[in-house]
């Protein structure tokens, strides 16, 4: 066996655990995504990922891919153990920017127990928002880019190459150069000399290596994707991730492969199609979310027959929001006999122009909506790229709870402060959310985040970020933000303050008031 991999997906904080209740998944879902091809590869008996340790079973490949919440010592563990019990010779690292420190800290675990035998890998969202193409196609770094900060030795040098964009195929060519370089009998880091070697693989991507103190860097010269052939995740890795909204049931989670940016193009959000791009190919998005659907069915039932089965759709918003592959998502599935129920995302005035688009949805399956409130007063923040009508938000979220209620739609609510809002009008939000929680039994769940700012391809320089440090230390904060998906103390919007224990204090007793199960009567005379 001459390749041996382990992909984990990086920390986001340096110690403790998330709420329970905190809406999370047990799948690294983005290594999933940019690992597939080479998991399909590893079937294929003309290429060397058929001789690897990803070779076999779906359960095989899944024993070394690891996502890990935080870098205290009982979470690395598991991924010391996974290292000495492997012995990779490429480690694959996904991170987005608040884990760029807990990045740092598993290819420094990984270069102290195997040294230069690894060739240590680093893409997701932070490498693709700090080293990217601009809009003349020229080759450019944030001053957060891990090549820059490699470069000027404020990260060790422990990453030996560093991918953005498009990982499916350019990650299976680097396994391919892994075992070149071993045959050569070179020392594995010396692939990091090779990248010119990487350039046809397709996909827009772009690679770099830091050598002797300076930045080396190839862009893609091959075809784009082909999403429509793209392999469905689940298949290769299956699902073990259960979702509470859906009880009984295992969950995977399904894309339409229409890329990574949303329909719309909100200042505060990473999402933005200014900065992640437009959707891509929706004429035949339904056909693909489709097949990965299937795709899901099948392989839940293989590998937990005695489980139900459901998916969520991971869009940013099922399918751009766009009626024509929506329609033709519910005839494909109006087709299929599948016991199988899903979710996905939307807006809320998405939800309130496709009313009837909903129901259908309904009756092929669609059991569960997610939605964001950011405030119910947009001016205060700036306004919003996705509020759409006049009509104030807390009415038109009110028409969407009370709408999925009588349609038999579950619903939960990512809400997202520190965009500039009082601490008055957060409180009046989450008070609000309990009142509805009881009328309507909805939102479930309520998901709490703090804006971050993120690079956004050099649309932040006035902050000054360059994400070496935790997004939150350890101390009191840590414990503060438990009930938080996403929050920072570091790296906050420009202009607006972290907030203050005591805020978080008053935000987490509204919360656990607003998730507590109460009459009517309590929610509407509460203070």
């Amino acid at each position: 066996m001459e390749l041996r991999v382990v992909a984990v997906s990086a920390p986001e904080w340096p110690d403790g655990r998330p709420n329970p209740q905190v809406l999370t998944s047990a799948d690294p879902v983005s290594l999933f995504n940019a690992c597939r091809v080479a998991a399909v590869s590893s079937s294929d008996v003309n290429s060397p990922w058929a001789d690897s340790n990803w070779a076999g079973e779906r359960k095989v490949r899944r024993a070394n891919v690891l996502l890990l919440h935080s870098a205290d010592s009982e979470h690395l563990s598991s991924l010391e153990k996974l290292l000495l019990g492997e012995k990779p010779n490429l480690l694959l690292i996904g991170a987005m920017s608040l884990c760029l420190p807990g990045a740092v800290a598993c290819a420094r675990l990984a270069r102290a127990i195997l040294g230069n035998d690894v060739l240590i890998v680093l893409g997701g969202r932070h490498v693709n928002e700090t080293f990217f193409l601009d809009r003349l196609g020229m080759i450019r770094h944030h001053p957060a880019s891990p090549l820059v900060l490699t470069a000027a030795k404020l990260i060790p040098d422990l990453f030996d190459i560093f991918v953005s964009g498009d990982g499916e195929y350019v990650i299976e060519a680097i396994g391919r150069l892994v075992v070149r370089t071993l045959k050569q009998g070179l020392e594995v880091r010396c692939a990091a000399n090779s990248l010119e070697m990487l350039r046809l693989a397709p996909g827009r991507w772009l690679a770099g290596t830091v050598l002797e103190g300076k930045i080396r860097q190839v862009a893609s010269s091959g075809p784009n994707l082909d999403r429509d052939t793209l392999p469905p995740p689940v298949s290769v890795f299956g699902a073990r991730a259960k979702f509470d909204v859906f009880p009984g049931r295992i969950t995977a989670h399904a894309f339409s492969d229409s890329g990574s940016g949303c329909v719309f193009d909100c200042d505060f959000c990473s999402e933005r199609r200014s900065v992640s791009g437009p959707p891509i190919g929706l004429t035949k998005s339904a056909r693909r979310l489709h097949r990965q659907l299937k795709a899901a069915y099948s392989a839940i039932s293989e590998d937990t027959p005695e489980m139900g089965i459901s998916a969520f759709v991971e869009d940013s918003t099922l399918l751009g929001g766009s009626e024509p592959p929506t329609q033709e998502l519910v005839k494909l599935l109006s087709t299929d006999s599948l016991d199988m129920i899903f979710g996905a995302q939307y807006t809320i005035d998405q939800i309130l122009r496709q009313k009837n688009l909903i129901t259908a949805l309904r009756n092929v399956g669609l059991r569960y909506l997610f939605v964001g409130l950011e405030t119910f007063d947009p001016a205060q923040v700036g306004g919003m790229h996705k509020d759409l009508s006049r009509t104030p938000w807390v009415q038109r979220a009110e028409d969407v709870f009370s709408f999925l209620h009588a349609a038999g739609i579950g619903c939960g609510v990512a809400i997202l402060f520190g965009l500039g809002e009082n601490q008055i009008s957060r409180l009046r939000l989450l008070d609000q959310l309990a009142t509805w929680r009881t009328r309507y039994d909805l939102p479930r769940p309520i998901s709490l985040n703090w804006a971050v700012k993120h690079p956004l391809r050099e649309r932040d320089r006035e902050t000054g970020y360059r994400y070496l440090k935790w997004g939150t230390p350890s101390g009191p904060y840590v414990e503060a933000f438990r009930n938080f998906a996403e929050a920072s103390l570091n790296y906050c919007l420009p202009g607006k303050s972290p907030p203050t224990l005591d805020e978080l204090e008053e935000i987490n007793a509204a919360y656990q008031f607003a998730t507590d199960e109460r009459s009517e009567h309590e929610c509407l005379s509460a203070p």
